[in-house]
């Protein structure tokens, strides 16, 4: 991608914003940045911008976006979080200004092939379990994770080398406006209702997760969930070769091409040539929903010839303290033989619905709530009913849960997060499990769901002062 002497608007100081200025600056081209915030509320972005620029090589426009911030623009650049409806973006786009993604920008001026994970959960698993596999076969100098999982593609590029590998987890914000994408390996882990508030539709949501594979030939690989119907449709979009992962038993010889679970075992299989990976007790990541993502990164990894021993040497290894990681169904504590499960990141219904299936033979007291984008409640109530003794409310917008899930399970309601665990924990008895899984984002009352994650863990430690 030629940058010398483009004119290119940034929107968005954030992390990607940042990374994808920086990147630019230093390509050469002429960069403006815009952002809402004012310069008060930006100083930790505007000091890091200093540290490669010299003071007004970049132009700034804070506070809001006035019409000058893409005058002069070649094309635009957007954080994942900056809506694409907003004025400005639509009068860029009246003027005919390609808008662009930062995961755009960064994956055209990459040396190292791109592994592209996405789906409506298990991303930021599956992203550092396949970059794990990956690292246990030496085929590479460097395997780097970035991405949504908290490192910008951009901030990367420039270390890499094409002996190199970049294993990408890829929202659909980021994938909505790539144009020429193009990952070596792509992986749809599932799908299902998420982000409504900001797609608008189904549809539109899906078209946005299929860009993953639009630029994808028959040189390609693409991995998809063969357990999900809605995902082994994108099939039929890809011009890829596709292999599929299932948790369910394989019986056909020479049709499945993938990796399976199989009784106790996991396996490969290709044309028709079995191969055993490891055994389920080996796997040492909590929740059976961990073993898709487990599935999924070990197809990826047989594509690139990674052997069933070190996939297993990668699982025994694996190292769950990455910051993506945490508030995942991360266990807190146990209190009296009640357990309590941080699982905050759980900002949608499908994951919910993974959380409570992979809690076997005990009841939960689960705590809901926060900004609605849209969801479906539905398909939690048959759950809920069988497994969930009570749903504490938690947040000013649960009206739409509380009128699901009225007829499975009883529903209390909280104020704070403190209130909401001592509730739960009042309702719970020897062997129950406190789980924290909102089904929805945390902006109605957190900056993020980290921050909701970190109140549920205090409110947890605190209980001790009351027993």
């Amino acid at each position: 991608m030629r940058l010398q002497g483009k004119h290119v608007t940034v929107f968005g100081l954030n992390r990607s914003g940042v990374a994808a200025a920086k990147l630019l600056h230093t390509q050469g081209a002429i960069v403006t940045l815009t952002d809402t915030r004012t310069s008060e509320a930006l100083s930790a972005e505007i000091a890091a911008l200093n540290v490669f620029s010299e003071p007004g090589a970049i132009q700034k426009y804070l506070g809001g976006h006035p019409t000058a911030c893409i005058a002069e623009a070649d094309f635009i650049v957007v954080s994942p979080g900056v809506p694409l409806d907003i004025p400005i973006l639509c009068e860029a786009r009246a003027q005919q200004i390609p808008i662009l993604a930062e995961l755009e920008v960064a994956a055209r001026v990459c040396p190292a092939p791109i592994v592209a994970i996405t789906g409506t959960k298990g991303k930021s698993t599956t992203t550092l379990l396949t970059a794990a596999m990956l690292k246990e076969s030496d085929r590479f100098t460097t395997v780097c994770v970035a991405g949504n999982i908290g490192v910008p593609l951009a901030a990367e590029v420039q270390n890499l080398t094409d002996q190199d590998i970049v294993v990408v987890e890829a929202s659909s914000f980021q994938l909505e406006t790539t144009v020429t994408f193009h990952p070596v390996v792509s992986v749809v882990l599932n799908f299902s209702r998420d982000h409504l508030d900001r797609h608008g539709t189904m549809s539109a949501y899906r078209a946005a997760k299929q860009k993953i594979t639009a630029n994808q030939t028959s040189d390609d690989w693409m991995v998809l969930n063969g357990s999900d119907v809605s995902v082994k449709d994108f099939a039929a979009a890809t011009a890829a070769s596709v292999v599929y992962f299932t948790d369910e038993a394989v019986r056909e010889k020479t049709a499945f091409s993938g990796v399976f679970r199989d009784g106790s075992g996991l396996f490969t299989q290709c044309d028709g040539v079995r191969e055993r990976i490891c055994d389920i007790v080996d796997i040492p990541l909590p929740g059976a929903h961990n073993l898709q993502n487990i599935l999924a990164a070990a197809a990826v990894a047989r594509i690139f010839g990674v052997t069933g021993t070190q996939i297993q040497a990668a699982l025994q290894n694996f190292d769950r303290s990455h910051p993506a990681l945490a508030h995942a169904f991360e266990p807190v504590r146990t209190l009296n033989d009640v357990e309590f499960v941080d699982d905050s990141k759980a900002t949608n219904v499908a994951a919910v619905k993974a959380a409570l299936e992979s809690i076997q033979g005990r009841q939960v007291i689960l705590i809901m709530g926060g900004y609605d984008k849209g969801n479906d409640y539905t398909p939690l109530s048959e759950i809920v009913q069988n497994r969930v003794k009570a749903a504490v409310m938690l947040g000013e917008y649960t009206q739409q849960i509380e009128k699901t899930l009225a007829n499975a399970t009883q529903i209390v309601k909280a104020k704070t997060m403190e209130e909401a665990v001592q509730l739960a924990y009042r309702h719970a008895t020897p062997d129950d499990v406190v789980l924290l899984s909102p089904a929805n984002a945390s902006f109605d009352m957190y900056t993020d769901y980290k921050a909701r994650g970190t109140a549920f863990k205090e409110a947890v430690q605190a209980l001790q002062r009351l027993n």
